[in-house]
């Protein structure tokens, strides 16, 4: 009287998962396809009011070497602490910070000034950290930053807080080499990105949900590849081919004559 049951369980299990599967591979699409179109695009040069009250450019931290570059604002009471802090744990463990890259987090909040830009690095515990910069901008210059990034953010004036999506991006001489729209961020798509920085090619990564079929698995923390169960599916055919014509001829009984 079970099995009825567990057959309709199954059946319903794989109709859920029937359904929910082209949604999910279509949010990866829109997510996926949005950081591709942002690899090449340049960013315009701005002045920036760091932590300490100093003035810098941008084009002078990316001409010195690569850049780590989020947006974010102090005041924020959702995302922008959670990243912040995740990134100071992962790229602890990742390195190359200060040798290869630095990491730049400029806020977009009007309201926010290299005090509040001092007081976000004291909560991090990175107040010493030179490889750390926490900078403000000017309100156009932040806006015309944000438009070369695809990046939005909108105030809601009834709270306070602003409305925004998170962005990592990996910038080169200016230009965006790669980039990583979303959270939680995994560590092994933030490994790649600070690879990228640090001059270390990478000759792809995996797509969630997009690359069930592949006959090599790249491997991110070592950067080597190795055989996937996919080239096995390309090589059966021939191999199936070659086994049954010499399963036949094996068999063939022999059918020549003495004169």
């Amino acid at each position: 009287m079970a099995r009825p049951h567990l057959a309709a369980t199954a059946f319903l299990c794989a109709l859920a998962w029937a359904v929910a599967l082209p949604s999910l591979a279509a949010s990866s699409s829109v997510l996926f396809g949005e950081e591709a179109r942002l690899v090449g695009h340049s960013l315009p040069d701005a002045e920036l009011q760091l932590r300490d009250g100093s003035v810098t450019r941008l084009s002078a931290l990316w001409r010195d070497r690569p850049l780590l570059l989020t947006l974010f604002y102090r005041r924020c009471t959702a995302v922008c602490q959670p990243l912040l802090f995740s990134m100071r744990d992962s790229i602890e463990q990742l390195g190359g910070l200060g040798r290869d890259y630095r990491i730049l987090a400029l806020s977009f909040a009007n309201s926010d000034t290299s005090a509040d830009m001092l007081a976000q690095a004291e909560a991090l515990g990175l107040e010493d950290d030179p490889n750390w910069i926490f900078a403000v901008a000017r309100p156009a210059d932040v806006q015309r930053i944000a438009e070369a990034l695809s990046f939005w953010f909108r105030l809601d004036r009834a709270t306070g807080q602003y409305d925004h999506p998170t962005l990592l991006s990996a910038i080169d001489h200016g230009r965006v080499v790669r980039a990583l729209v979303g959270y939680p961020v995994s560590q092994q798509r933030l490994r790649e990105l600070v690879w990228e920085l640090r001059g270390r090619f990478v000759p792809y990564y995996e797509l969630p949900q997009r690359s069930w079929l592949r006959c090599f698995e790249y491997d991110p923390r070592t950067g080597a590849m190795h055989f996937d169960w996919g080239m096995l599916l390309l090589l059966a055919p021939g191999t199936i081919g070659i086994a049954s014509a010499m399963i036949v001829f094996a068999r063939s009984p022999s059918t020549g004559e003495s004169i």
